[in-house]
């Protein structure tokens, strides 16, 4: 990509000057954009944010970049763009289509067409592919045909990458299929949710199915609301001997991550045999803990409101205590981001013998 120096500013200039001034600004802004977007791009698809402290990509880019929600969303819809239409990644690469022209391309092209677009790009103005970018869309967008044409949506169980040292079983596939009017119900109530933040930061879709899920419980439940109760319970075995774990579904069993094993060994309710089940911590403290910090995750930025846990800050296999000052209220997602950026932990103990811990 080619270096731009931005122009130094300086009062008083001549009317030619300093429209020349603001016009190499302007390119200099459109590349600094593009160079972002690329950059951003790189991130997302490593998960470097995970390296770099940040349990999610939108985490990492409004708190450990201090950039706004409406700028991430922005980037995020570009670089996705960019990943599903090579031909343009590399014109931005390049740098013949800027970062204005990108964004327009990305609202229309296809794997099918996305050659033309970028030679109608490189070839015309802003405005005259703007124009054509609108006409194509008042006819019919193509991505909308795409899905209509799909009418099925797939979720993945694993919300973020997992290292290859942690991926300790293939992640089960979830399908739905869905009708035209389903379809455009699902991505407008998905859009709002994300908007509202009803959902916590840089969540996917089955964060999305699984919230709303929890919330028709505890309303069907008569705990609408605030509730220091999960929910629902789920089952886990765990070996006494190899400590690895495994959730039991109807699909059988399925392994648990390390740090997954470690989340739960911090807030769960153990079951041992020959003897009565036994909560990890105290459900008074816990619903101290969970009320101090009103109920939401306690993360810079997230502020999840669903599947809410309670992590120690000094482990206990450290030392740490089971009493309030030491336990922290997290979502699920950052508590298992925290035992993940905290590897040296020793998996306690969440079920020992045949019988299962409920966590």
């Amino acid at each position: 990509m080619p270096h731009f120096e931005l122009p130094a500013f300086a009062p008083n200039r001549p009317a030619a000057t300093v429209d020349a001034a603001l016009r190499q600004a302007l390119v200099a802004c459109d590349r600094a954009n593009e160079c972002a977007v690329l950059w951003f791009a790189e991130v997302q698809r490593r998960a470097l944010y995970r390296e770099l402290g940040h349990a999610s990509l939108e985490l990492y880019v409004t708190e450990g970049l201090g950039c706004t929600r409406n700028r991430y969303w922005q980037f995020k819809r570009l670089a996705d763009d960019l990943d599903r239409l090579p031909v343009l990644k590399d014109a931005v690469s390049s740098g013949q289509v800027g970062w204005t022209k990108a964004q327009q391309v990305a609202r229309v092209a296809t794997a099918e067409t996305e050659s033309l677009w970028v030679d109608r790009a490189v070839a015309g103005g802003r405005r005259e592919l703007e124009v054509a970018v609108r006409a194509a869309l008042g006819k019919k967008p193509a991505k909308a045909k795409r899905r209509e044409a799909a009418g099925q949506l797939a979720f993945a169980t694993v919300a973020e990458p997992v290292a290859p040292a942690q991926a300790v079983e293939v992640p089960t596939t979830i399908s739905l299929r869905a009708d035209g009017l389903q379809l455009a119900r699902f991505e407008a109530l998905l859009e709002k949710a994300l908007k509202l933040r009803a959902v916590p930061a840089g969540t996917d879709r089955l964060d999305v199915i699984l919230a709303a899920l929890e919330s028709l419980v505890a309303s069907a439940d008569g705990a609408p609301g605030r509730n220091a109760a999960p929910a629902v319970q789920v089952i886990v075995q765990q070996c006494p001997d190899c400590t690895t774990a495994a959730a039991v579904t109807s699909r059988g069993e399925k392994r648990l991550a390390p740090a997954q094993v470690d989340a739960l060994a911090c807030d769960a309710r153990v079951k041992r045999p020959g003897r009565p089940n036994r909560a990890v911590i105290a459900p008074s403290v816990r619903t101290a803990v969970l009320a101090r910090d009103r109920y939401k995750c306690t993360t810079p930025g997230c502020g999840a409101t669903h599947f809410l846990e309670v992590h120690h800050v000094v482990p206990r296999a450290r030392g740490g205590s089971n009493k309030a000052e030491n336990l922290v209220t997290l979502c699920g997602r950052c508590h298992r981001f925290a035992h993940e950026r905290d590897g040296g932990i020793a998996p306690a103990q969440v079920v020992q013998g045949g019988d299962g811990a409920e966590g």
